[in-house]
């Protein structure tokens, strides 16, 4: 899943206004549309105590994982595996679904754990960590409100 298209700009927006113009030419912060030293308008994107780098995507990438936790999607699908079949019997012992799935076909667990991140909309994935999208709006939204 990617980023749905209002999302990413709100998160554009959000990094432009959380970082600062840097020229590299002249290797500064500048508080202008051009440097007035070089006279240059081609900046890189600096956030402070964080770096300096062409672009915002590495912005928003540091945003999300300073700010959001990643899904435990192998606890997320064994809860929906026992929320949706039934109950495994053997003789007069009970198990949980999920369980039995991770314990007896553990590469049947690991691709249903994948089939259910790649086919859910509400995960977006950044360097094999999987987020909630709400929880991403809901960064981006409290980020973009200053003294909350």
């Amino acid at each position: 899943m990617e980023f749905t298209e209002i999302l990413k700009e709100n998160l554009e927006a959000l990094a432009f206004s959380l970082t600062d113009n840097f020229c590299y030419g002249c290797y500064k912060v500048v508080d202008a549309d051009y440097c007035p030293g070089c006279h240059s308008d081609d900046f890189m994107r600096h956030m402070s105590g964080v770096g300096v780098e062409y672009g915002v995507d590495w912005v928003i990438e540091y945003l999300v994982k300073e700010h959001c936790r990643p899904v435990d999607a192998e606890a997320l699908y064994e809860e929906m595996l026992n929320e949706t079949c039934e109950v495994v019997r053997i003789g007069s012992l009970e198990y949980s679904p999920g369980m039995v799935l991770k314990e007896v076909d553990p590469t049947a667990f690991r691709c249903g754990v994948s089939d259910m991140l790649a086919n859910d909309e509400q995960y977006i994935e950044l360097d094999g960590d999987y987020y909630q999208v709400d929880d991403i709006e809901a960064m981006a939204e409290k980020l973009k409100t200053p003294g909350q």
